[in-house]
């Protein structure tokens, strides 16, 4: 007993700071469109953070929309390129603005948490990036809300899966990416090998590392690569919080969510189009990314020298998600 109280104790220590600040940050957003009214009780929700991204959004939409996405909570960070005219014509989707810094919101979860905490209760939800797409087993055939499902039957209410960061065999600054078209048009490869797992005890989440930004932005420091591993989708409660982007979460159990027996999907990550080039110089002055932006400091160093992401007997093209089950990235699990 002694030793569940002090459990208690420590998760409430880290938890109510976490909700205090999303709280704060999130109180202070507008609310620009408001079709929260249309959710229905079962409906599969997306909360998503951007800025300046409007050249991604209709393919965006129509994806998940296709998915089985039925609700978009968008909180727009003081974007000037058309987003919040996009997004008023969106029956589906109820949106945020605010000018606020991206970094001082802990990089955009203290907002995510609120809209969470707010509209998510009970709902499964998937909180992802504008330049990240889902994908898990039979999901040519099986929707999110058979996803959902399955892992309801399980009890399981959180779904593991590995960023996989996609790429051409051109330059970036060469990789053009059409406003509307399929990302994987552009950018249709990913490293098949070189990633590292690890424990982390801590949190008690798979710490995964490898990738494109790890053989090539951070070769001179491979241990200073990103994390990989992300729960992107969680059927959320009132004490569900995001600590790190969506890294790892509180409670610790949500991030137990991967084994050989459980399913797990991808997060296909097209990061490196053309647009990122002026998305970098932006970033360099803005330093609103994490570690003053040394990640962005990276991204330009290998743009400027117009090296390939390319690399023979490394990269392969995506296919679907019965290639990224046979590497090993995704698992069938008992589904």
């Amino acid at each position: 007993m002694i030793k569940f109280l002090k459990h208690q104790k420590r998760w409430l220590s880290e938890l109510l700071p976490i909700m205090f600040d999303a709280y704060r940050f999130g109180k202070a957003m507008r609310k620009k469109t408001d079709n929260a009214a249309r959710i229905s009780s079962n409906d599969v929700l997306l909360f998503v953070t951007m800025k300046n991204e409007v050249h991604r959004l209709e393919y965006f939409f129509k994806y998940y929309r296709e998915l089985g996405v039925k609700h978009f909570f968008v909180v727009d960070n003081g974007s000037d390129d058309g987003t919040a005219e996009f997004l008023a014509k969106q029956e589906d989707v109820t949106s945020f603005y605010t000018e606020d810094s991206y970094k001082d919101s802990n990089f955009g979860m203290h907002w995510l948490n609120y809209l969470l905490f707010k509209y998510g209760r009970g709902h499964w939800c998937l909180t992802c990036d504008p330049d990240e797409f889902l994908v898990y087993p039979y999901m040519d055939t099986r929707s999110l809300q058979d996803l959902t499902s399955h892992l309801d039957s399980l009890d399981q209410d959180s779904f593991f899966t590995v960023m996989l960061d996609m790429y051409s065999s051109k330059p970036v600054s060469e990789s053009h990416y059409a406003a509307g078209s399929d990302p994987l048009l552009t950018c249709p490869f990913y490293d098949s090998v070189g990633y590292s797992k690890q424990y982390n005890h801590s949190y008690r989440n798979l710490f995964v590392q490898g990738g494109v930004r790890r053989r090539v932005f951070a070769k001179d420091h491979p241990e200073a690569a990103p994390a990989l591993n992300k729960v992107p989708l969680v059927k959320w409660a009132w004490n569900y919080v995001y600590v790190s982007s969506m890294h790892m979460m509180l409670p610790r159990r949500l991030n137990r969510c991967v084994d050989e027996k459980k399913t797990t999907g991808a997060l296909l990550h097209f990061k490196f189009i053309g647009q990122l080039n002026d998305k970098v110089k932006h970033e360099l002055l803005a330093k609103q990314h994490y570690n003053n932006s040394a990640e962005y400091k990276q991204y330009g160093a290998v743009i400027d020298k117009k090296e390939l992401l390319y690399e023979e007997g490394v990269s392969v093209k995506y296919t679907g998600w019965k290639d990224i089950v046979r590497r090993g990235l995704a698992n069938l699990g008992g589904w």
